[in-house]
């Protein structure tokens, strides 16, 4: 029901106004386009890009790799993408095995940034975009190898997962499934690459000579637009 129009207090049109403005969001409601007033959350990016990637099961490897030139996964940012930046949302790491170990290295992953002017070139894996309408094609390249990249590590790691280490034939002492980037954090949290920028994940711990545990790695990213 209409309110009284003694309960309504009319605005004069703000065209004199030099002050504040005021905003507003609005709807349909019913059969009336209405204005509501209340503090409206919004992303501090444009999105133009949202997309994952789950990789072939690895394997844990005997010698250490040294994230230059032997990863798990790269993802770069071409230095000719000046429009795009690429945050990492999330890196699930989980890892399995299926017979009895006896594991005296504790293996792990580590992310890193690093810079390349080159773009990356080699085995390139292709994301699954969440919406094959709305999300634009991926600026940022992905591939298991560092093929056409100078890789140059850019300060410590930022984020770490172990692999899953087996006491018994039925015990095990590290969980098997560890976020490395959690998308529930803020999007502040989030790692931002630039064009010429990029991270590299890799086992930076040694296995064993017959290790047979195995690495499952899923990535979400989006593009924001920074033009």
């Amino acid at each position: 029901m209409a309110a009284p129009q003694a309960d309504t207090i009319l605005l004069p049109v703000d065209t004199g106004n030099l002050g504040k403005k005021v905003r507003t969001q609005t709807r349909v409601v019913g059969a009336d386009t209405v204005h509501e007033h209340y503090f409206i959350r919004e992303r501090k990016a444009r999105v133009v890009s949202i997309y994952k990637l789950a990789l072939v099961q690895a394997t844990v490897q005997v010698a250490a790799q040294n994230g230059t030139t032997a990863v798990m996964l790269i993802g770069h940012m071409p230095a000719s993408a000046t429009t795009r930046a690429m945050r990492l949302r999330r890196i699930l790491a989980s890892s399995q095995h299926s017979t009895a170990l006896a594991t005296p290295t504790a293996p792990r992953l580590l992310a890193r940034r690093f810079t390349s002017a080159a773009a990356l070139s080699g085995a390139l894996v292709a994301p699954t975009l969440g919406d094959s309408v709305r999300d634009a094609a991926p600026a940022c390249l992905f591939s298991l190898v560092t093929t056409g990249v100078t890789v140059v590590h850019v300060g410590i790691g930022f984020g770490v997962a172990s692999i899953t280490q087996a006491i018994t034939a039925v015990g095990a002492h590290s969980s098997p499934s560890m976020e490395m980037i959690n998308n529930g954090d803020d999007e502040d949290e989030w790692q931002v690459f630039r064009p010429g920028e990029g991270f590299v994940v890799y086992q930076d711990v040694a296995g064993t000579t017959a290790d047979t545990r195995k690495i499952n790695l899923q990535i979400s990213c989006d593009e924001i637009d920074i033009s």
